[in-house]
């Protein structure tokens, strides 16, 4: 299987936005975050990426991202690009 195919690392690449939202924010209450977010950290959280501290707040698990990271060959998480089709130029006359 290519690396690129891996499913952990799909996953990974998919939720990067919400992996960098919440690296910013740092405590998050579970009140607060925003309904794009949602499903992505309830996923993170599956999988040990963040963590849920008294019922009230999420966390980023840095240490076990690192880890997780490592495991795969990752060095940075990066957002997926957006699939572009390549279009021939056009000549107008």
């Amino acid at each position: 299987m290519p690396v690129y195919d891996q499913p952990m690392r799909k996953l990974l690449g998919i939720l990067s936005p919400t992996i960098s939202w919440l690296n910013e924010k740092g405590s998050v209450d579970v009140n607060s975050v925003p309904e794009n977010h949602l499903e992505a950290i309830k996923q993170l959280e599956r999988i040990g990426v963040v963590h849920k501290r008294n019922n009230r707040c999420y966390e980023l698990q840095k240490i076990r991202l690192k880890k997780l990271m490592g495991n795969l060959g990752i060095e940075e998480l990066v957002n997926p690009e957006p699939a572009v089709a390549a279009v021939a130029p056009v000549e107008l006359n």
